[in-house]
Order: structure tokens, then sequence, then C-alpha cells
């Protein structure tokens, strides 16, 4: 067993998840970068993190595909198998959609649900068990502004986070007699691909029939392709504090951006009322 911390981060190839795979392996962590199709699409990325490895930061992918449980499976037990533990998982992969909640298919909020919501109770059960026997461990769940506030056009998107973190909070109670962890990042505007990976909505002849409300994603969508923000790598900073802190005493949902700290009275409202149902009905 490895005498570093072990960290798995999910959406690893772009972004949030590979700055967060790095800034770790850069500082104590063995760090494996999942991401799908490493041999394929993600081949860049794949061989990116390898050149990382042969500078002597311990990084390496791994194959892993959220929406698939033998490849969840796969990749926690070849995780395991090389450490002996993992210490940190980041439920992090994802994808978006823009547009007006009716112009989006059934099929296109499934896919939403599939890789945050259904994706991330894959991994958390692949991973829990390994957790448990030890006692020990982080969850952390990268959210959004959007999992706490329906932004425009953005409102499928913002349900499967809500959904998402609604599972982490539950996760928070429950695994604290284990001695794990539960962290959410709720960042807000991130300079990352995102913008350009992200759907609309697909119903466009009943976009048609809300007149000029119908394009307002697609005018949204090149607004903030514009627009400024934080990068994902001071997002990884926050992270990598967070998991600096003591057991016991990391907070369950942490901000980030300017944007963002804009819901953090929405956040201590809705802890104020979490503990005042949980002393009600017992929890």
């Amino acid at each position: 067993m490895t005498a570093k911390r072990v960290a798995l981060v999910t959406g690893a190839s772009t972004g949030i998840g590979r700055s967060v795979a790095e800034t770790l392996a850069r500082n104590g962590y063995v760090a494996f970068a999942g991401m799908r199709d490493p041999d394929g699409r993600n081949r860049a990325a794949r061989d990116e993190v390898a050149g990382l490895a042969t500078a002597g930061i311990p990084i390496e992918t791994v194959a892993l595909d959220v929406t698939d449980d033998a490849s969840v499976a796969a990749a926690v037990a070849t995780v395991v198998e090389k450490t002996g533990k993992i210490d940190v998982i980041l439920n992090n992969a994802g994808g978006c959609v823009m547009g007006l909640a009716e112009c989006s298919s059934v099929d296109q909020l499934r896919r939403l649900f599939e890789t945050h919501v259904f994706g991330t109770q894959r991994v958390c059960r692949a991973v829990l068990p390994h957790m448990r026997r030890r006692k020990t461990g982080v969850l952390a769940f990268t959210s959004s502004v959007g999992g706490r506030v329906a932004l425009p056009t953005t409102a499928l998107y913002s349900s499967a986070k809500a959904a998402m973190e609604m599972i982490a909070e539950g996760y928070k109670r429950e695994l604290a007699s284990f001695g794990i962890d539960v962290v959410i990042l709720e960042p807000g505007m991130v300079r990352t691909k995102i913008f350009d990976n992200m759907w609309l909505d697909d119903d466009t002849a009943r976009a048609a029939e809300y007149g000029a409300l119908g394009g307002v994603a697609r005018a949204v969508l090149e607004m903030v392709k514009t627009m400024e923000g934080p990068s994902p790598e001071e997002l990884a900073g926050v992270l990598l504090r967070l998991l600096e802190m003591p057991h016991g005493q990391r907070p369950l949902r942490t901000t980030f951006g300017p944007d963002a700290a804009l819901i953090d009275p929405v956040n201590i409202a809705a802890d104020e009322a979490t503990r005042a149902l949980h002393a009600l009905y017992g929890g």
C-alpha cells in the first residue's frame, strides 16, 4: 500500500478534472485521471498525462466511463490493486444542455442524469466499501451555482446538479461515523472548454413557438463564451485546501468565484433549515 494519499478524479480529460488531478499529484498525492476512451477520443489527454508521469509526477490515466457499471468497477479495482486504497474521490464528470426546459427532449434530460446523478452514484457505490473498511476518506463533488439556483436557460442542467447535491448531503450524515467527509464544490464561471462542448435544446420546432425567447439559449451561450472567470487551476487549489483541513472540519459546501458568492446566503439559510428539520425528524 502506498504511503501517499490516493485520489481518483472522474471526467479528468480536460478542464476542472484534469487540473484537480495534476494539482493533487504535484502536492503529495498519487492521482488517477479517470476519462472515457483514453485510447481513442481522449488519446491526446492520455498522452499529456503520460508526459507528466514521465517527468516524475505521480499521475496516471485510468479508463473510466461513469455511465457504465463495468467501467466504473474496473477503474476502482485498478486503483485499489495498484495502491491498496482510495483516499479521495472527486465526482467531476458531467455535461450541460442549454435551452428552454420544454424544448429539450427526455433523451437529453436522461443523458444529464445518467452522468451527473446515476454516474455519481455508481462511482460512490464502487469506492465507498473501500473507504468504509479503512474508516477514512473524502467524497468530493463538482457541482455549480446551478446546483442551487436555476440559471437562465439551464434549468435541466440545474436539476441534475441539484439532485447530485442532495445525494451528497445525505452521504455526509450517513458516512460521518465511518470517518468519511463529504465536500461539494459550487463554482460559478470557470474558464474551461465546457461552453464549446455544450449541447443546445434539440426540439427546435417547439423553441420556435416561443418566438424570440426560443433563441435566448443561443444568445446566452455566445455571451458566456466571452465572459472572464477564474481558472480551473484556482478551483483545484480550493479543493486542495479543503483536503488539507482536519477531518470533521471541512464545510459541506464551498462556493468559488465572485458570482458563486451570491448563493452564500442560500446555503446559510438551507443549512439552518436542514439542522432544524433533522432535529424535528430525529436525523
